[in-house]
């Protein structure tokens, strides 16, 4: 059974694909990326590596050829570009005879969400759906490493955490709990047209997470609410752009987002759109989700 993993030169699919060439012989993984030199190191063990973009359709049916199951991973470039991707993505694993699409979505899946990364997700869901092949959806939530290795020594550099998410509450699950489940479903059978909600095992409140990170680190956060437009105001500031591009990230090359996509997530964290919260981690890997104060004591030097 041959598996293609997409996006597999980002932290997501370099994580994911660490796990399948344990699980599957290696030359049944197909590793698809635009930088394939990236990616050496699973090819001197037999994995498949193949160039494809998903901004240039003409390399995706030699990029996704022989595959029967694939891992589809959502984009960074939040709105019209991103939905152009995927649906790219699609028409290129259906003409080359893919059996069942694994998509990576996201919690909070509504078509009122003011979420634009949401909206993006809903637009695949959809398309998928009437796509032809079994589809799987796997809606992450956020990732609890954002809260712990970005937010958190912000907050604590500066003394305050502020967010115009309210008391909107999220269950933030661990990346690692994310890739697991996503492994788990790719090597194994009964998982066609299922919709799992891969959360952490507690909904927490952005004021809850200051409040660990502060007794934590044994430093005051004060927690500050703001309104939309402040926060917006605080991103133009400090140089944020308001929408993403092409090659936006952190110093360690993971993505970062433009400000009014991370605006209208936490509009509808306050509006109640992330307030999810399930036991599908446990049902797809075998053991609990790690929680969010479980990250927090895994990542102890980053609060430094």
């Amino acid at each position: 059974m041959s598996i293609i993993v997409t996006g597999a030169s980002g932290s997501f699919g370099r994580q994911v694909a660490a796990l399948l060439i344990e699980k599957i012989s290696p030359s049944e993984l197909i590793l698809v990326t635009r930088n394939p030199p990236s990616l050496a190191q699973f090819a001197a063990r037999g994995a498949q590596v193949r160039f494809g973009n998903f901004d240039d359709r003409e390399t995706l049916p030699q990029a996704l050829a022989g595959g029967e199951r694939i891992l589809l991973i959502s984009t960074l470039a939040v709105g019209p570009r991103r939905q152009r991707q995927h649906a790219a993505a699609v028409r290129a694993a259906v003409s080359a005879g893919v059996k069942h699409i694994v998509y990576t979505s996201s919690v909070g899946i509504h078509p009122k969400s003011p979420s634009l990364a949401v909206a993006d997700h809903y637009f695949t869901e959809e398309l998928l759906r009437g796509a032809g092949p079994a589809f799987t959806f796997l809606r992450d939530s956020q990732y609890a490493e954002v809260i712990v290795t970005m937010m958190a020594p912000v907050a604590l550099r500066t003394g305050q955490w502020i967010m115009s998410a309210g008391n909107g509450s999220v269950a933030f699950v661990s990346k690692k709990d994310c890739v697991a489940s996503a492994a788990a479903v790719l090597t194994s059978s009964g998982h066609e047209g299922a919709t799992y909600e891969i959360t952490g095992p507690e909904l927490y409140t952005f004021r809850q997470a200051a409040a660990i990170a502060a007794e934590l680190a044994g430093r005051p956060i004060e927690y500050v609410e703001v309104t939309d437009d402040e926060k917006l105001g605080m991103w133009d500031a400090a140089g944020v752009p308001r929408q993403y591009s092409n090659g936006l990230t952190n110093d360690d090359g993971t993505g970062l987002w433009g400000s009014e996509e991370m605006i209208s997530y936490e509009r509808a964290i306050r509006e109640g759109y992330f307030s999810i919260c399930s036991h599908h981690v446990e049902l797809l890997t075998g053991r609990p989700a790690r929680s969010l104060g479980e990250v927090f004591r895994l990542n102890l030097d980053a609060l430094k």
